[in-house]
């Protein structure tokens, strides 16, 4: 290590809206206190990462992106004690103080505590000019550092390219049913977008025992795969009135969850909610997107709006019951991993991403003859 504890390692930094990612040698800053550094091994890619990188969200470049990772511990800052060097972990992006309001009440998702991590990102370029720290955590590259809190340790029989989708996609839509909705046995469940995030909805409401689950995607392709993961039926989004009066014998949807970006898909899902019915607002649009809701049929039927960011997670809770769930063949990771590149190949993970016939596209990462060289 160098006097100042910086390491250098390869990146994919994108510098612009629509400009292609290249990859840079770059230097990452010694974990503080409440701080880790991670060896990445695998980080897939989610659409949240191509909102930024479309325009779809503002956020500062040049940037490292990538929030949905596992990797190894290799550093810990002072005051760490929930993980140990040479800890396999998830790495997350939900960061919390543990001592604000939300992180008391057990809102993480929440937290509005004043992290260091806040006010500096870790990386800079080999001049020392900062590079954006990518929803805290960017994890395009072979090594971050992060607050402590978003990292929950895993087991060697959990493989990384799986593990990694514990960091955001699968957790947002397990989390979503059992916390945000709290979706309970013979609930009927309309899903709607079956990526991955949606096909995590439709996981988690077939372990929570929900019946009937609909899956609506416009892809015949994400259909099909919707059956496969646990959905009762499947349908485009022209026949769901239809399908779903007939699955319940006229009733609507207890819980309809929209896992998708596109604003089309917001249109009209209320419609589908019985009285007592919640709408599950899981999927986030473009900034400005705006929905039309009629309040005084919301009130008459008793029914609710829930934003779900991140499936209102706790990682230290439910990271380990989700491991759980996979090593008892409850839930399915392995074949939500569409297909697998590395670092230098990132463009075309992300077009596969783009194309929206692949569930998930994994970046892996090759250690073997690299392992983040000290500056000096």
């Amino acid at each position: 290590m160098s006097g100042n504890g910086e390491v250098k390692v390869r990146a994919a930094v994108s510098r612009g809206v629509g400009m292609a990612t290249s990859i840079k040698e770059l230097l990452l800053a010694a974990p503080g206190a409440d701080e880790v550094r991670v060896a990445i091994d695998a980080c897939a890619v989610c659409h949240s990462d191509l909102m930024f990188l479309d325009g779809g969200w503002s956020i500062d470049f040049p940037v490292v992106l990538g929030h949905e990772a596992a990797g190894r511990v290799v550093e810990l800052g002072e005051g760490v004690d929930n993980v140990a060097a040479g800890d396999r972990v998830v790495v997350s992006l939900i960061r919390a103080c543990g001592n604000c309001r939300a992180c008391q009440r057990g809102h993480d998702v929440a937290c509005t505590g004043d992290l260091a991590l806040l006010h500096r990102s870790p990386l800079s370029d080999l001049d020392g000019e900062p590079v954006t720290h990518g929803l805290g955590t960017a994890a395009f590259a072979e090594q971050v550092v992060v607050h402590c809190s978003q990292v929950a340790a895993f087991p060697d029989t959990v493989p990384p390219e799986a593990a990694a989708l514990l960091g955001c996609g699968v957790l947002t839509g397990v989390g979503a049913v059992t916390n945000t909705a709290q979706v309970g046995a013979e609930d009927a469940v309309v899903v709607i977008g079956c990526g991955g995030v949606g096909l995590s909805v439709i996981q988690g409401a077939r372990l929570a025992g929900a019946d009937p689950i609909i899956a609506v995607d416009p892809l015949p392709t994400k259909q099909e795969a919707a059956l496969g993961f646990g959905a009762t039926h499947a349908t485009g989004p022209d026949g769901i009135a239809e399908l779903l009066t007939k699955a319940t014998g006229g009733r609507l949807a207890d819980h309809v969850f929209v896992t998708t970006a596109a604003p089309g898909a917001f249109a009209g899902a209320a419609d589908q909610l019985d009285r007592m019915g919640s709408l599950v607002l899981v999927g986030i649009p473009a900034e400005g997107v705006k929905i039309n809701i009629d309040p005084g049929l919301l009130a008459v039927a008793n029914q609710r709006i829930l934003g779900s960011k991140m499936g209102t997670a706790r990682l230290a809770e439910d990271v380990p019951r989700l491991v759980d769930q996979y090593l008892a063949g409850l839930l399915d990771l392995d074949s939500m991993v569409t297909s697998t590149h590395s670092l230098d190949d990132i463009d075309t993970a992300f077009a596969e991403a783009r194309s929206g016939e692949a569930i998930r596209t994994v970046v892996v990462f090759d250690h073997s003859g690299h392992t983040g060289d000290s500056t000096r």
